[in-house]
């Protein structure tokens, strides 16, 4: 009886021990929802974000996005070349430890490359509290931009 008692006890605290607590010094950023996978002209890409962050501490912090495009064919010398690394400073809001920060990019102005086929990409995304802790990297799912 000791013995099952004993087990059950350490299972427990090993259960326990290991569950991972999502409020660290660190910032954790999850994927929340998107609006579509598939943006079409004229269209919005929206990925809404979860974080959570023990201080409270994200206002004024950073926000790094870097697009990857994942089409095997190189662009032409005739379609946009945009920068693939988006940086900005995230607004001053109230010290929150869990909260969610949206990324809004629109077709036209970022997100289409090409003007001859389809084009599929994710993102890579990580931030940087006030205290300049900096989260780990996630990666979207992928994304398909349109051509007209």
């Amino acid at each position: 009886m000791k013995a099952i008692l004993a087990i059950l006890v350490s299972s427990s605290i090993l259960f326990f021990a290991c569950s991972k607590d999502k409020f660290e010094t660190k910032p954790l950023i999850e994927v929340k929802s998107y609006n579509s996978k598939e943006i079409s002209q004229h269209g919005q890409l929206t990925i809404r974000l979860n974080y959570f962050d023990k201080e409270g501490d994200l206002g004024k912090g950073d926000f790094f996005a870097v697009r990857n495009r994942l089409n095997a064919l190189p662009l032409g010398t005739s379609d946009a070349d945009r920068p693939d690394t988006l940086r900005y400073a995230l607004p001053d809001f109230t010290p929150e430890s869990k909260g969610e920060i949206f990324l809004q990019l629109n077709y036209d102005d970022f997100l289409k490359e090409s003007v001859s086929k389809n084009d599929t990409i994710v993102f890579r995304i990580a931030v940087t509290d006030k205290a300049g802790n900096k989260s780990d990297t996630i990666t979207t799912d992928k994304i398909v931009i349109l051509i007209p």
